[in-house]
């Protein structure tokens, strides 16, 4: 039962009639109730075959079971729901007995003020249970994603309880040398504690636990295993586990010293599973690397690699075995790529690589090689084989390449192509669109893109948008796809920049829409609430006639506009204010919501106060690597505190790593949208109940 629903009551009486006559005698008291009548235990029995009573009256007569007899059903169909029970006497010895046998309440029909007056304390006890349960079930979600973050963190955290561990992660067992989770459960804490420091810890956990001092971290010297000690700072907080209270412990080491500071800033460069450089290291590598004009005749490259099943073997192998499958193709690629290339793991399952050759086909070589040892390679763990394969973008770096993120983006475009047309491929990017860029033959432009709209070479690709608390509805961004005359697919931002100097990107947005439509008009066949996102250009905004265009859609695809979020630009909305304006007014009568994105790189907060958005979608530029830029995090923070004030809904674009992921979650963010819940697909099959979500 939920609040506000009807009360689900079953009544055992001789009669219909007399049934209908005590519901009735509870509704004019104002209780909203539907009931099922019960004359014998097999039709109470069927009647709770086929629903669970909130609570049930047991009237008296020498034709009806006796309230013992309903008790005892309950009790075998375990289910413990109160039982009032109505007689012709009660005395006050009757209803201490019946209270005592597991009944409610034992009441005459000669007062049926008393019945109400019971009836009414076990709806609030009902209603107060509900609200119980739904505590746990926020506290257990709480929990859970608390773990899911403590397990991502960068910072050592364990969980004790009476001073025994009974739960620590990844970098506070790589501290302590300690291999697996079950290996830390039942050490004692003080194993951890330099012996000259024990009596300070246990004072420091004591007045802690004991008195919950305000004074929650304090310095202590730890000790590792080989025996040497070091400082660190310890922080303790209230946690839960299992729903069991414990005690949390971050532990942050004192670099008191050059070396110690030299090994942090080393590690801080590598990733701490695989051992490869890590994300932001190998971003700032790439940066390098492009601004580095290279060597004459030299082919440079980016190899961005995705296990193709790697969530399945993660499901049904567990997290400790997928690792070892992560560190078994770590190892791999080290001992196939060549010593001067940079190998990182770039992702919870993805890997990028800088590769220098004489040529691209030398490149493609490698690319093939790596492909065919990651599928024929297996990992054995705790008796069980485990293979898979992977997929490849490559990409090369030339003079069109303008900064780092450009060229990740083109190579893990080209990985989504080989992944999505069945995995254990390569495929390479266009550069095709890109030389056109960097020509000024306007006229060859137009006849690029009009051609491509002709043969219409698109198609649409779909990435989930995940609620971070507990809203399960299915939401996809739209994402548009295009294919060059040789089948490579091109990045949007490529053809669309194009498409904008010659005038047709409006024609591009009326196909987007169209068949975005159309799909989710299939979606909605199974899912009646499901969302898309889709992007509108500054030069379609402009067009007066789209609110019109869209109505009509809407109408010959017999959509509502519930199911539709407009995504513009921040800068488009900066660019064309009136126009945008217009636009967001006539789709609230449509009742299609607006988003603005990409928010936050032009520091424009007055945006709120003269357009009524519903969403602000935070630029990707500010999210990814948010965990290690303390800068975006307070414009973030910032940008949250805004979307509070106007009571707007946030999505962070472009999460691609767990890091980022604890740090929006920390903040209140609502959605989040990125690779690292899953990358773009021509699929609609994400498991918006699964765990992040």
């Amino acid at each position: 039962m939920k609040h506000g629903d009807n009360l689900q009551l079953l009544i055992v009486e001789e009669s219909k009639n007399d049934a209908e006559s005590l519901a009735n005698a509870l509704r004019i008291d104002g209780h909203r109730i539907q009931h099922n009548h019960g004359a014998s235990l097999d039709e109470i029995e069927n009647t709770l075959n086929r629903q669970h009573p909130d609570i049930v009256l047991c009237g008296s007569g020498a034709d009806i079971p006796s309230a013992g007899d309903v008790h005892a059903l309950l009790k075998r169909f375990e289910l413990t729901i109160p039982v009032i029970v109505i007689t012709d006497e009660a005395s006050e010895a009757d209803v201490v007995a019946a209270r005592k046998s597991g009944l409610s309440n034992l009441i005459s029909y000669d007062h049926p003020e008393h019945l109400q007056l019971a009836f009414n304390r076990e709806v609030e006890f009902l209603r107060l249970q509900q609200q119980v349960d739904v505590l746990k079930t926020t506290l257990l979600g709480s929990e859970s994603r608390c773990h899911a973050l403590i397990e991502n963190s960068s910072d050592a955290v364990a969980y004790i309880h009476d001073g025994m561990h009974v739960y620590a992660n990844r970098p506070y067992m790589d501290l302590f040398a300690i291999e697996t989770c079950e290996d830390v459960e039942g050490i004692p804490m003080l194993d951890m504690i330099s012996e000259a420091h024990r009596e300070t810890f246990r004072g420091f956990l004591k007045d802690y636990v004991e008195h919950n001092a305000d004074k929650n971290t304090h310095d202590i010297d730890c000790l590792s295993p080989a025996g040497d000690v070091f400082n660190c700072s310890m922080e303790l907080s209230p946690a839960t586990m299992e729903g069991e209270p414990c005690t949390q412990i971050i532990i942050r080491i004192n670099a008191s010293n050059a070396e110690l500071e030299k090994k942090i800033e080393a590690m801080s460069r590598v990733d701490m599973l695989t051992g490869l450089t890590n994300r932001q290291h190998f971003m700032q590598l790439l940066d390098v690397r492009l601004n580095n004009p290279g060597n004459t005749g030299e082919h440079r490259a980016l190899i961005y690699i995705t296990l193709d099943n790697f969530k399945v073997i993660r499901e049904e192998c567990g997290i400790a075995a997928s690792d070892i499958v992560l560190c078994d193709i770590a190892r791999l690629l080290e001992g196939n790529c060549a010593e001067n290339d940079c190998i990182s793991r770039f992702g919870d399952y993805s890997f990028a690589i800088l590769h220098s050759s004489n040529s691209e086909e030398k490149t493609l070589g490698l690319g093939e090689t790596l492909l065919h040892k990651i599928a024929g390679h297996l990992s054995e763990v705790d008796g069980r084989a485990i293979t898979m394969t992977g997929s490849i973008g490559l990409c090369s770096i030339n003079a069109y390449s303008r900064d780092a993120q450009q060229v990740i983006s083109y190579a893990d475009m080209a990985c989504e192509v080989a992944r999505s047309s069945g995995g254990n491929q390569i495929h390479t990017h266009s550069a095709v669109v890109e030389e056109h860029l960097g020509q000024e033959n306007e006229p060859e432009w137009d006849s690029v893109v009009r051609k491509t709209i002709e043969d219409e070479r698109f198609y649409l690709a779909y990435q989930p948008v995940v609620s971070l608390k507990g809203d399960t509805g299915k939401r996809y961004e739209v994402l548009l796809r295009v294919i060059d005359e040789q089948g490579h697919v091109i990045l949007p931002g490529q053809f669309l920049s194009i498409a904008e100097k010659t005038g047709l990107i409006g024609e591009i947005d009326r196909w987007v829409i169209k068949t975005a439509f159309r799909r989710l008009v299939e979606l909605r066949e199974t899912d009646g609430e499901a969302v898309f996102f889709i992007k509108l250009s500054g030069s379609t905004l402009g067009n007066a006639e789209l609110p019109l265009w869209v109505n009509d859609q809407l109408k010959e695809n017999r959509l509502v506009g519930d199911g539709i979020v407009f995504e513009i630009a921040e800068q488009v909305v900066i660019d064309d204010l009136t126009n945008a304006r217009a636009f967001v007014d006539a789709m609230k009568t449509l009742n299609c919501q607006v988003a603005v994105e990409h928010y936050g790189n032009c520091d424009q907060p007055q945006l709120l106060k003269h357009l009524p958005f519903d969403i602000l979608k935070i630029d990707g530029g500010l999210t990814n690597g948010l965990s290690s830029n303390k800068e975006n995090q307070a414009r973030v923070q910032a940008i949250l505190e805004l979307a509070t004030e106007h009571d707007k809904q946030t999505i962070a674009e472009c999460v691609d790593d767990a890091g980022s992921l604890a740090q929006l979650w920390q903040y209140g963010v609502d959605f989040i949208q990125g690779n690292f819940v899953q990358e773009p697909s021509k699929d609609l099959e994400y498991d918006f109940e699964g765990e992040i979500a």
